[in-house]
């Protein structure tokens, strides 16, 4: 059965898409999430570690995005605009990680919710808490902490944060509502968040490997203050310790769709998975974090789709974004439901059957996004080669004329080498397309500061 047959004119957010006669969407929807994932430490991105072997087949029996661009890489800032469609300067919510969305907005759960489905979520992050209304939308919002509260040292709260955990939750929930007609589910994992501790009774098999076995980098003393394992101080270890996370979401997730297949909530059902951000493992002198830094070690993600209708083996290298979630998936599951405001882009003509549309992937040109913390604020654009950074609160540092840092990803993926003086061409370019996506807006709106909000981010090491 075909998914829907795709019907796109230069579209926004604001575009309808019609249900042809005779075609109906999946009945289910699986959106699948992992904390601090970057995507290129995921062997479907070419990572030489096997880190995600189920995960890896999952991309390849859907379409894989390559260039998959976070909007903010902070948990709340991100997940606000995957849940509503905009970006974070249009919203405000920026800079942290526990963020409430504004009431106004209709939230993507709410969608759902207000079109007969039934919706479900299983979350581990305690910055995605029910306090700060993340829960808005679902019949059943359940955290993997429970109803009460939780240790604020984050190596305490990992006993609570684990997939184990997640799946202790999803699979009798899956089990409740198996015979539900429509259904909406989504699962948050946070194991490759910091501190890296592995769940008990899990080894890591990457200790000893071919890249374990380069030079010793020795970590900044404040580094190893707050995320120590076992003593170490050398930055391999962390890595493979970050790795070895990755690969138990990878095996909790396969686990839990499994189950779902067995009953039989996988025969009809779209499946998304997707990170709400990256992290930094020492690159540009940061450690163990995300959020500060807009570089594509914590910008760029994995994003994929399986289900009916969405072609097998396919691979995208458009540049796209996690704020195109929102349309998307409208598109998908409820066509022809109009939604005001939405400021993503609607992925469905790169998910359809065949030949794709030359037309419609040509407006897939360019991905935006913001990072920042406490008084810095960056903005960035990229394409399928060059990236350019805006500094705004160091527009007259002579290392950054004008504030901007130019890279060429093809050739330097990681940012190391600003080229904004040699490429002046290419800057101008990228500058008038981040000229125009801007907007005037205040940046630093309502971020919900309150005892519940220090005590999520104390549990996160956020505030440490």
């Amino acid at each position: 059965m075909l998914l829907l047959a795709l019907v796109l004119g230069a579209c926004g957010g604001e575009q309808r898409v019609e249900e042809p006669a005779g075609k109906r969407p999946p009945r289910h929807v699986f959106f699948i999430t992992v904390d601090t994932l970057r995507a290129d430490h995921l062997s479907a991105y070419g990572y030489p570690r096997t880190t995600s072997p189920r995960l890896d087949q999952l991309g390849a029996s859907g379409v894989l995005f390559e260039r998959a661009i976070a909007q903010w890489p902070k948990t709340g800032a991100s997940f606000a605009s995957m849940f509503t469609g905009r970006y974070p300067q249009s919203t405000g919510l920026t800079h942290k990680a526990a963020l409430r969305i504004p009431p106004e907005y209709l939230t993507l759960p709410e969608l759902f919710h207000e079109n007969g489905f039934t919706t479900l979520a299983v979350n581990s992050n305690a910055v995605l808490a029910s306090d700060f209304g993340w829960n808005t939308g679902f019949d059943e919002f359940l955290q993997t902490w429970g109803s009460g509260d939780f240790p604020q040292n984050p190596r305490e709260f990992r006993q609570f944060a684990h997939a184990g955990k997640v799946n202790d939750l999803a699979l009798p929930l899956l089990e409740k509502h198996r015979g539900a007609e429509h259904l909406f589910v989504w699962l948050h994992y946070s194991d490759p968040h910091a501190p890296y501790i592995l769940p008990p009774g899990f080894e890591n098999p990457f200790l000893g490997d071919a890249l374990y076995q380069g030079a010793e980098q020795p970590l900044p003393r404040k580094v190893t203050r707050g995320y120590a394992l076992d003593g170490r101080n050398d930055l391999k270890h962390y890595v493979s310790q970050y790795d070895a996370n990755v690969l138990v979401a990878d095996t909790y997730i396969q686990k839990v769709l499994d189950r779902a297949r067995e009953l039989g909530l996988l025969d009809d059902a779209l499946i998304v998975f997707a990170a709400d951000h990256g992290e930094s493992l020492g690159e540009h002198g940061s450690y163990f974090e995300h959020g500060p830094l807009p570089y594509n070690t914590t910008a760029h993600v994995p994003l994929f789709f399986a289900g009916p209708g969405i072609p097998a083996g396919r691979r995208v290298n458009r540049p796209v974004e996690l704020v195109d979630l929102y349309p998307t998936l409208r598109d998908l599951m409820l066509p022809g439901k109009k939604v005001d405001g939405l400021e993503g882009q609607s992925l469905v003509s790169l998910l359809a059957p065949g030949e794709t549309d030359p037309t419609s992937v040509e407006r897939f040109r360019y991905s935006f996004s913001e990072a920042g913390q406490r008084q810095e604020y960056f903005q960035s654009v990229q394409d399928a080669s060059w990236k350019l950074v805006y500094d705004l609160r160091h527009r007259n540092d002579p290392r950054k004329p004008g504030g901007f840092e130019l890279y060429h990803l093809a050739k330097d993926p990681l940012e190391t080498r600003n080229l904004a003086t040699a490429h002046t061409g290419e800057l101008r370019r990228l500058r008038r397309e981040l000229l125009g996506w801007q907007k005037d807006t205040n940046v630093e709106g309502d971020q919900g500061d309150d005892a519940e909000t220090e005590k999520a981010l104390k549990a996160l090491g956020y505030l440490n």
